[in-house]
């Protein structure tokens, strides 16, 4: 009888550390999963919060890229004007502009404005500039052997004035390359290079160079007044 009696207790007893072994394993899994409601709830507001602010910083950049087309069309609009028929006398004025400074036309004149592979090193460009370069040379140097005292001139005595105005035209077709080679740099470094941000602190600073470049020549020109010499440099006394 008491064998039987120590049995039945044993088995109470197992019964009873299964019990409670039941319970809290059941009570460790009732924190689990409320905590994963709640970090589910937190995910899910966090996607919404991270849609809400995407869909505004893409309206944010579409409205940088239509400004940054607006600033390139000027540009263009800009440079497509030597591209009218102009008279043979206004080629000059393209050349060196009468409202830039002579300061400012030795920083950045190259054919009446800034040099491409000033902003844009690549290899291409630079190819494509030289050969405007010895287009334009050739043209000076046709130019200077039919002045009229030229050795051409000198030698048959034909007229120079045709030949002036011929070469002129010439002239005016490597401007109208330079403007189209100064706008497909800029357009490279504002669409290819660049990224949107990067492209419009870009068009920032490259106006406001050439803008503090002008002021600064400008500033210049004023400060040093017209030529002037002492009176006994003169011979007054």
């Amino acid at each position: 009888m008491k064998g039987e009696e120590k049995k039945g207790e044993a088995e109470d007893d197992i019964d009873y550390i299964d019990e409670q072994v039941t319970c809290m394993t059941l009570s460790k899994r009732e924190p689990v999963k409320r905590g994963g409601e709640h970090s589910g709830e937190k995910y899910g507001l966090w996607r919404r919060e991270q849609k809400t602010r995407a869909a505004r910083l893409e309206k944010q950049l579409r409205v940088l890229e239509g400004q940054i087309d607006e600033q390139l069309n000027r540009f263009q609009a800009h440079y497509n004007r030597a591209m009218v028929r102009i008279k043979l006398k206004d080629v000059a004025q393209l050349l060196m502009p009468k409202g830039a400074p002579a300061h400012e036309l030795a920083i950045l004149s190259w054919l009446g404005d800034w040099r491409p592979s000033a902003i844009l090193l690549i290899h291409d460009l630079r190819i494509e500039e030289a050969v405007i370069d010895e287009e334009m040379a050739e043209i000076q140097a046709t130019c200077i052997l039919h002045l009229p005292f030229g050795p051409v001139n000198s030698q048959t005595g034909g007229p120079a004035l045709s030949w002036i105005q011929s070469e002129f035209k010439k002239i005016h077709g490597v401007i109208i390359k330079a403007q189209n080679l100064r706008f497909k740099a800029l357009e490279l470094v504002v669409k290819k290079v660049l990224s949107q941000t990067d492209a419009a602190e870009f068009l920032v600073a490259f106006a406001g160079i050439q803008d503090l470049i002008h002021q600064f020549s400008t500033h210049h020109k004023l400060q040093k007044g017209p030529v002037s010499m002492p009176r006994k440099a003169l011979g007054y006394t």
